[in-house]
């Protein structure tokens, strides 16, 4: 009888550690999580919800907390606009969508370039108008070259292998960009 009550005990006790340290049950659908400790910093292995996570970090009172991210494209409508030489003027306009690999969040952390949703905001809307300059500038370009150009006769494929957003963010997808809008004024 000593030895089955030994066992309660600690199936109990193993079932509490379970739990504690169980993190996939404390991020809802549609949301991602980052594991901050104060004795281990960012973890690298996000918490996905339907994905099995189980953190050490939690078993220490006040140690870890779970930052949560939402798991989305980003999208966003993005408008570059330049002044040339003489008083000419273009502008383009296109409606850009983001996806990225949840992992790139943990790495984000890492580097201190994220601590929150707003600076993740902040960091893709910086890759998208980045993405829209580069897209502009390729525009511009051929416009520059060949004065018959039409923007709409560059393919999104085209234009997405032409920029390489690839090269310099890996962890970036791009899922539309669409130039909705477009003028130029003066002699270019």
């Amino acid at each position: 009888m000593k030895n089955f009550i030994c066992f309660i005990i600690l199936l109990i006790f193993a079932g509490f550690v379970f739990f504690v340290g169980w993190t996939q049950i404390k991020v809802k659908p549609g949301y991602i999580g980052v594991v901050e400790s104060k004795t281990g910093g960012i973890d690298k292995d996000i918490i996905i919800p339907g994905s099995f996570s189980w953190h050490k970090e939690f078993l220490i009172p006040s140690n870890a907390s779970i930052i949560k991210f939402e798991n989305k494209p980003y999208n966003c409508t993005k408008t570059i606009t330049e002044k040339r030489w003489q008083g000419s003027e273009y502008s383009f306009t296109f409606q850009i969508s983001l996806s990225y690999l949840p992992e790139l969040i943990a790495d984000l952390m890492q580097e201190n370039k994220i601590s929150s949703q707003e600076d993740l905001n902040e960091y893709l809307d910086g890759v998208a108008a980045y993405l829209a300059q580069r897209a502009s500038e390729l525009y511009l370009s051929k416009f520059l070259s060949n004065e018959a150009f039409m923007p709409e006769s560059l393919t999104i494929t085209e234009l997405t292998n032409s920029i390489a957003l690839y090269k310099e963010y890996p962890d970036f997808d791009i899922n539309i960009l669409a130039l909705t809008n477009y003028s130029f004024s003066g002699d270019l």
